[in-house]
């Protein structure tokens, strides 16, 4: 019986982990919103959509051109832009995810928005989404 319970209780959690995607989660006009600087990113840094949606809805994985998609040309992962961006129903949860990730690390520009992207990831995992 306690097995039983055991096993229960961890696929509870490892299902209670998995994101959220449905036809209202990530917000669809903010995903379209975004189509124009995500195919800019994809068409500059050369990441695979395949990357983009592994580490998004998967797992998290060392990629070179994601890690580079992840920022942009000054090196600055702007948060308040991403929170105005995002509508009001998730600033709660954005915030949540932010508070945790303050200092970035990492050698360079691609590798401390990759930190903060996988800080986000692991705050939050059923609400994170990568455009």
């Amino acid at each position: 019986m306690k097995q039983f319970i055991l096993i229960t209780f961890l696929i509870a959690s490892i299902y209670a982990q998995a994101p959220r995607r449905d036809s209202e989660y990530p917000p669809p006009e903010l995903l379209e919103a975004l189509k124009p600087a995500h195919d800019a990113c994809v068409k500059k840094t050369g990441v695979t959509e395949e990357a983009i949606k592994e580490f998004s809805d998967g797992k998290i994985h060392e990629d070179e051109n994601l890690k580079c998609y992840m920022v942009d040309d000054t090196g600055n992962v702007h948060f308040e832009k991403l929170i105005e961006s995002i509508p009001q129903s998730l600033h709660d949860k954005a915030f949540n995810m932010g508070k945790k990730c303050l200092y970035p690390q990492g050698e360079n520009l691609c590798e401390r928005a990759f930190w903060l992207h996988k800080c986000w990831k692991t705050a939050d995992p059923v609400h994170y989404f990568l455009p």
